[in-house]
């Protein structure tokens, strides 16, 4: 499909309020953790649960396209985060082992995944078929944000190490639960509120039925892939993987046409 490879007003005004939106999660996150003295665990989650939602502001740019540029903005800073000027505002974002090593390698791969999942659907003017990765960056924002809290709190018992990462039953649910419901959620957004032409209404019906069964598709792979992930691998691992499965199935089930 054709791209206009343009930038008009409307792109600029829209990816000031993606980026503006970020950072005010990032703000939010980094005073909670200063003023209420906690730890960087607590306030990454926020940063992990909220900060990708950004990408709810795709549907809106005339050039689409210009939303890759919001998440690479953020994987240049995070790839700054070991500079004096940039630490200590990443620093809510950060593990207690980045810390040691100056870095945020989770948030960075975060912001990485979301670059190529963007810059894949609307680099090639599909970006009608964008509820497919948005349905993974959601699982990866939910389900795997809430998966740790959930997993230390309710999970100690039922602990395993797997290939370096501290695994749960009750943090596997979690993956599982959450990723089922936020990838609903993105489905709704981004493939009925948003689009002209929507992908789960025929006829004046929603397909509930369809949007489960994908959901289901995307929840399960991403538990799987999750659960078997390399420590540190995750952020990468489980969106990427989780969009190709719900991409084959979508195109399985006749909702999408290449």
């Amino acid at each position: 499909m054709q791209v206009e490879f343009s930038i008009v007003l409307e792109d600029i005004v829209v990816y000031f309020i993606a980026v503006f939106y970020a950072v005010i999660i990032l703000t939010i996150a980094d005073i909670t953790r200063k003023r209420r003295n906690l730890g960087s665990e607590t306030t990454r989650r926020i940063v992990h649960l909220f900060a990708g939602a950004a990408i709810w502001t795709v549907p809106y740019y005339p050039h689409p396209w210009v939303a890759t540029l919001v998440a690479l903005t953020f994987v240049i800073m995070l790839a700054l985060a070991n500079t004096e000027r940039f630490s200590g505002f990443f620093a809510a974002m950060a593990r207690p082992e980045d810390l040691e090593h100056n870095s945020v390698r989770g948030p960075f791969w975060y912001a990485v995944s979301i670059t190529l999942l963007t810059g894949i659907f609307t680099f090639t003017g599909y970006q009608e078929l964008y509820f497919i990765p948005a349905a993974a960056i959601h699982i990866m924002m939910f389900g795997d944000g809430m998966s740790a809290p959930i997993g230390m709190r309710y999970g100690r018992t039922t602990t395993r190490v797997i290939f370096g990462s501290n695994r749960s039953v009750p943090g596997t649910l979690a993956v599982f639960i959450f990723g089922f419901f936020g990838s609903l959620l993105a489905f709704w957004w981004f493939g009925i509120f948003s689009l002209a032409s929507p992908v789960f209404i025929v006829g004046g019906n929603v397909l509930w039925f369809e949007m489960i069964v994908l959901a289901l598709v995307g929840a399960i792979s991403a538990t799987t892939v999750e659960f078997v992930s390399p420590k540190g691998t995750d952020n990468i691992t489980l969106p990427l993987i989780t969009c190709m499965i719900i991409f084959l199935a979508a195109f399985w089930m006749g909702l999408i046409a290449i």
